[in-house]
């Protein structure tokens, strides 16, 4: 195969925006196609092999097992990291969370953020987004953008939270509950063929999977998603300012306390109200919508700033999710706790739980947001649409809570994803092969659409009804009662 011409070792080794301009002429291309056979003998194992392969051929680099980044004199370390490109739509999604480097517990506990090699690895980045496709060997695989990504100051003070909050579980050795929902944008994910590599931990007897420092695929969309609104095949935010759409907090508050605590004490001022005092208090109009009182914990949460806090930086970046509940008189949720759609293409695809969206989903964190009925009182509030005022319960606000999901129902998920898995694969989509409420086992598949069915693309071909992730409504009251 013909080698395609680039100039050689023509960048500056101790200029970041040098070697991001360099990589450039690594787009469009495979390494196979760059490079001929040499990529084919070449060949590297294991998921760090491609980054391996880019170091030593494309940048002419020998590699090396220094824990410092891999430009070293530039401080940029190079990141490849797969998309996969949707059937349905022919858009690219993150196929996982970017791993930075191992977690060694013994390690972990006497080293501060500003001393890790976490921070040396993860602070400036060449990332090289390339396409992923099943059973293609990692020479042909083609790199489609390039990004120099420098961590926007807040996003390291939120970073460094997390990694305190990873090394204060193993320092009361606690490393064996760890959990990705534990964090905002750096996660502890398990490492090793299904996780299953147990170490020692230092205060525990107890073995503790093998986990790396990564980087969660929620923070990787929000990264992707600058190089694709573009309209480029490169993007880099290196010394330029973070412009997001709103957040939640400044860097400035999270110098004196934590994201979670800000948001928490946020809604202090507003316990024991309903939603007619609370839109007083906030300075709104009431007004009748089905979405009304996720809508005033929005701007509670957002210091009045948007109500829609799933377009909060915070949000987008971590993957956190706020559900609003209204308890019945009993302290039963009115309803189950919906998620999104089910992907059929994605779970027929992915035979990987700690990769699965299944996965991301219930390993996010989730600010719970409590409203629970007071006796004997009704509020009148108008409908703009019929122009007329409706009488219904009131609901006072009582209590806000963040939540992740344990260890135990994580394994019960897991049992829940491989069963969904299954009767996809056996192209048994239909509602009587999956789990249901009355199986009673906290999670079920069903449609969200009530009254008429929606469809959507089936692996297999044609067309199948869309079902969606729940958790079961005595699931949701147990995870209230435990943290109420």
């Amino acid at each position: 195969m013909r080698e395609i011409s680039y100039p050689k070792a023509s960048f500056d080794t101790k200029s970041p925006l040098s070697i991001y301009d360099f990589s450039r002429f690594l787009i469009g291309h495979s390494l196979h196609s760059l490079f001929g056979d040499i990529a084919v003998e070449h060949k590297r194992k294991g998921k760090g092999g491609l980054g391996q392969m880019v170091e030593e051929l494309f940048f002419k680099y020998d590699i090396n097992s220094n824990r410092e980044a891999d430009f070293s004199e530039a401080k940029v370390e190079l990141k490849c990291t797969p998309l996969i490109k949707s059937k349905s739509d022919n858009s690219f999604r993150i196929k996982e969370r970017l791993v930075c480097t191992m977690i060694d517990y013994f390690e972990l506990v006497d080293t501060k953020f500003e001393d890790s090699h976490l921070l040396s690895k993860c602070q400036l980045m060449l990332l090289l987004f390339y396409l992923h496709i099943s059973g293609t060997p990692i020479y042909d695989y083609k790199f489609l953008f390039r990004i120099l990504w420098q961590i926007p100051e807040k996003d390291l003070l939120l970073i460094k939270s997390d990694y305190e909050t990873i090394a204060n579980r193993v320092r009361k050795g606690e490393a064996h509950l760890l959990s990705e929902g534990d964090t905002m944008y750096l996660g502890a994910c398990r490492k090793g063929p299904k996780g299953d590599f147990p170490q020692n931990q230092p205060f525990s007897k107890i073995k503790a999977n093998k986990r790396a420092f990564s980087l969660k695929p929620a923070y990787m969309r929000y990264i992707l998603k600058h190089v694709i609104d573009s309209g480029n095949n490169y993007f880099t935010n290196y010394k330029s300012v973070d412009k997001s759409s709103y957040e939640l907090v400044t860097a400035q508050e999270l110098e004196d306390s934590s994201f979670e605590k800000i948001i928490i004490n946020r809604f202090s001022q507003f316990y024991g109200l309903n939603y007619l005092e609370i839109c007083a208090k906030l300075g709104i109009t009431p007004y009748q919508a089905k979405s009304k009182y996720a809508d005033v914990s929005g701007l509670i949460a957002s210091n009045s700033k948007n109500k829609r806090i799933s377009d909060a930086e915070e949000f987008v970046k971590s993957g956190i999710m706020m559900k609003t509940i209204r308890l019945r008189n009993n302290g039963m949720p009115k309803e189950a706790m919906s998620f999104k759609n089910i992907d059929y293409q994605e779970v027929y695809d992915n035979d990987n739980w700690l990769e699965s969206e299944a996965y991301e989903i219930f390993t996010n964190r989730f600010l719970f947001v409590i409203f629970k009925p007071k006796p004997g009182e009704t509020i009148v509030v108008h409908n703009n649409k019929t122009r007329k005022d409706v009488t219904e319960q009131s609901y006072i606000l009582d209590c806000v809570f963040f939540w992740t999901m344990s260890p135990d129902d994580l394994d019960s998920a897991r049992k829940y994803w491989e069963h969904i898995r299954e009767n996809v694969l056996a192209n048994k989509i239909q509602l009587c092969n999956f789990w249901s409420i009355s199986d009673n086992k906290k999670f079920h598949v069903r449609p969200k659409a009530i009254k008429k069915i929606q469809l959507t693309p089936n692996p297999h071909g044609g067309e199948a009804e869309k079902y969606s992730y729940w958790l079961n409504a005595d699931f949701v009251k147990k995870i209230i009662d435990e943290n109420s």
